[in-house]
Order: C-alpha cells, then structure tokens, then sequence
C-alpha cells in the first residue's frame, strides 16, 4: 500500500532506522493470508515465540502468519486472544505464583487485567516488513535506538500538541507494547523483554514504538514536520564545548532574562 511505502521511506530518512518498521495484521479471515507468508509449525514442523515471528519481519524480511497452534509462548496467546485465561482455571492458577507478584489477590488482579483482544474473533497474527505489506496494517512496531524514538517522540509532539503517555512492565512486550494499540488507539512505547532478548536476539538497547492504525496520518505528518525543519537524525551530534552555539531563539529568551548570550544559528523552517 502507498502509505505503507512512504512511512517506511520516511523512516529510513528520518531516523535512519535499521530495519524496516514491521506491519501486523490481526486476521479474522484467513483467505487474507498473503500466499507467500511462513506458517511455522506447517512449513517447518516446529513451533515459535512471537518475538521470534516479529524478529524474522523486522531482520529477514518474511511475512509471518501466527495461528494458535504455532505458539511457544504463553502471553500473547492470552492477549492475541487466542485461548480463554478465566480466574480459577487450571492455566490461571499455574500462571499466578509466577507472574512476579507476591500477594496472591493482587497477582490474580494483574493477569485479569492484562491488555487482551477478544477470544475467538481472530483466527492469528500477520507480520511483514512495512515497505512490503501488501496489507493494511492494525498497528505499526518499530524497533529503534533511544535516539530514534526521541527523534520520533518529536515528530508526534508537532501534531499533537502534547507528551505521549504510555505504560511499562518488565515482560510481555509483546503484549503491554502493541495491544493497547489496538485495543485503544494508543501510541505505546516498550521495551524488549527477558524472552525477546534470549530467544529472539533482540538487543538490549532496541526501544519498541507501536502505532495504531487510527495514528498512521498523524505520525507520517509528523515525520513530514521533522523533515521540513530539518530535523533529521543527522541533525544532531554530541560535543562538549562550554558556550556552545544554540538555536537564535535561545539568545532572544535569554536577553530577555537578563541572562548572557553567545554564539547562535537558525533552524531552517522552524
């Protein structure tokens, strides 16, 4: 899809990312399954973790389709909705003293609570590099450096006029990071968890941003904004000169305190 292209365009000039951004795709009907996509437990008789299934878009350009059966890990068949996790349940009690929390009624509150999509809607899980999707996507991941999601962050403050909320936890990336996306139109920022780093060889310095669908304009817009400003990735550069030159508006700001000023230049379009 155009949209698919020129995000992923802009991002390699914007941030210049490493990996293409990764479309995902929640199927319903799996006559929308691309021919070319991977099944892994049919194509290769073994099954996988998501984050292995999103490793494989992002670094090897594959398009990954996920049905319940290719799962290796428990939590985003729980929040993919792909099984029932109901309080009580025999899976519900092997999950509880080993979610990470001591109190019993507040570890069974947290699983209850976890983002999920709803059970028995979606048949799987749809991964493809963004530039090649032959599909819309339900959210846009990226996986990037601290320096990217700032440059990105940025982008999105020009067109929403505020800070991007957003929730952590220490595991389940796959699940804290993208469902609240789809669930809630939400941009979600996360980091990749213990099983991503171990199983998926993520690095331990990759940020995760999820864009929902219904944020597709306003983040490309925004990239659009940086790109106007000038604002690019290579914009900025580490030094460390004391009375460095600042952009001209700092001068102004600090005539206007009373305070010194020094050597300045000008942000083209800003």
């Amino acid at each position: 899809m155009e949209q698919n292209e020129r995000i992923s365009k802009l991002l390699k000039s914007t941030i210049g990312q490493r990996y293409d951004a990764m479309a995902l795709k929640m199927i319903s009907d799996e006559n929308d399954v691309p021919s070319n996509a991977f099944f892994p437990l049919r194509d290769s008789g073994q099954h996988m973790a998501l984050c292995q299934a999103f490793a494989l878009s992002r670094r090897e350009g594959r398009t990954v389709y996920m049905q319940k059966q290719d799962h290796w890990c428990w939590a985003p068949l729980i929040g993919y909705g792909q099984v029932r996790l109901e309080k009580g349940t025999p899976a519900f009690n092997e999950l509880l003293p080993v979610i990470g929390i001591s109190d019993p009624e507040a570890a069974a509150a947290f699983i209850e609570n976890m983002p999920h999509l709803p059970t028995d809607v979606y048949k799987g899980i749809l991964t493809a590099p963004l530039r090649d999707a032959g599909f819309e996507p339900d959210v846009i991941v990226i996986n990037c450096r601290n320096s990217e999601l700032r440059t990105m962050l940025m982008g999105i403050k020009t067109q929403t006029g505020t800070t991007m909320k957003t929730e952590f936890d220490a595991i389940d990336s796959c699940v804290w990071g993208i469902i609240p996306s789809l669930t809630k139109g939400e941009y979600r920022v996360s980091f990749p968890d213990p099983g991503d780093f171990t199983n998926a060889n993520t690095s331990e310095n990759d940020v995760i941003l999820s864009i929902p669908k219904a944020k597709f304009e306003e983040f490309e817009n925004g990239l659009n904004s940086l790109n106007y400003m000038g604002m690019k990735h290579s914009f900025f550069h580490t030094n460390m000169e004391y009375d460095f030159a600042r952009p001209s508006f700092y001068n102004k700001m600090f005539r206007a305190w009373g305070l010194d000023e020094g050597k300045s230049y000008i942000i083209p379009n800003l």
